[in-house]
């Protein structure tokens, strides 16, 4: 028998035709998921910022000069740390005064106490009654004054003090409103205190969504210094005050041990988890295709088995909610239904497919899309 033979680019043309109709026959390779009721959670994007608990406009409780600068705008302080110094020089005068008035008041008072005291430990008869009563008397009003004079030091010695603003708090110095050599009176703005610690986040809730949030709600939190960080806040404490304009009330988050170094004022996104206290069926956002003229459907594989061929067909759903990177599915599926989840895009009506693994819906955790 005669032998044909074929030329090279011509052979190696049919060994490439021949594997690529053998890779077409083969079914493509699919995950999917099992249907099943769960928990429907709600999701709300907020926006909010990073703010500290105790923030300070401090002012002096005493007029004066400024005639010190410790801290400036940015500055880190300890509670307790002098921040401005009034002049003192007038005050401690009247302080040094008062003392020596203090000095001769005592003296007095232990003179005239002593003149008594001797008075009383003569023998009867040899003092008057009325000599006694005298002596009683100035050793009262010497006492007085000797009173008097301390009260008047220890309120000089405490209106000194007041010339020295001193931290109530650790933190930051945000702001300076003073400079050397100004006069100013008590309410007068000097500088302002910001604590560093401890940190809330405040956001603004639509105020709809009040009677579902709870101590036990959680948030995931992204900073837009950290994009690339997220972590889990919880609720500190809902505010039941909305504002009128806004229809909004106020939620204050306390963020976790574990969150990048934060500073008051960092702007800050965050998703509320909420429960709607109530179960339906949900898939993964992934196995949704979404038309352009809205429609929205699902890949559903029959007789799914992990491992073994089956054949897709395409059926319309209508979803629901969405959160952590599911949707509800409130019509168009049953519980049990097998859906697919990666390898949807191109598939056809009826065409077969290779279920690679099947995932129990009831068990799969939380998506990490947002």
């Amino acid at each position: 028998m005669k032998m044909i033979a074929i030329p090279r680019p011509l052979y190696s043309l049919l060994l490439l035709l021949a594997a690529s109709w053998a890779t077409a026959q083969e079914p493509p390779r699919v995950e999917a998921v099992r249907v099943a009721e769960r928990p429907v959670i709600e999701t709300v994007p907020l926006t909010g910022s990073v703010t500290a608990e105790q923030r300070s406009l401090l002012s002096p409780q005493v007029a004066g000069l400024v005639s010190r600068l410790a801290v400036d705008t940015g500055d880190r302080v300890n509670a307790g740390d002098l921040l401005l110094e009034l002049d003192p020089e007038l005050v401690r005068i009247d302080r040094d005064q008062a003392a020596a008035d203090l000095a001769s008041a005592q003296a007095q008072w232990e003179d005239s106490e002593r003149q008594l005291n001797e008075a009383r430990s003569l023998r009867d008869g040899a003092i008057a009654a009325s000599d006694i009563r005298r002596l009683e008397a100035e050793e009262r009003v010497s006492r007085a004054n000797r009173d008097a004079a301390q009260a008047r030091l220890r309120r000089l010695e405490a209106e000194l003090e007041r010339h020295q603003v001193r931290a109530p708090f650790d933190g930051v110095v945000s702001s300076r409103q003073v400079d050397l050599g100004e006069w100013v009176s008590p309410g007068n703005p000097l500088m302002e205190l910001v604590a560093s610690a401890p940190l809330r986040v405040h956001f603004q809730v639509p105020q709809r969504y009040f009677p579902s949030v709870s101590e036990q709600s959680s948030l995931a939190l992204r900073f837009d210094a950290y994009p690339d960080t997220e972590v889990t806040g919880r609720v500190h404490r809902k505010v039941p005050l909305s504002e009128t304009g806004a229809r909004t009330f106020l939620l204050r988050v306390t963020p976790p041990d574990d969150a990048p170094p934060l500073i008051p004022g960092l702007s800050t996104s965050g998703l509320l988890e909420l429960n709607t206290e109530r179960t339906g069926l949900s898939v993964p956002r992934d196995a949704l295709i979404r038309y352009p003229d809205g429609r929205v459907s699902v890949w559903v594989v029959t007789e799914a088995e992990q491992g073994q061929v089956s054949s897709v067909r395409e059926q319309q759903v209508t979803p629901g909610i969405s959160a952590s990177g599911r949707v509800e599915i409130r019509s168009g599926l049953s519980s049990g239904d097998v859906v697919v989840t990666l390898g949807n895009e191109a598939l056809q009506e009826g065409q077969d497919v290779l279920p690679e693994r099947i995932v129990d819906g009831a068990e799969t955790g939380k998506g990490g899309d947002r």
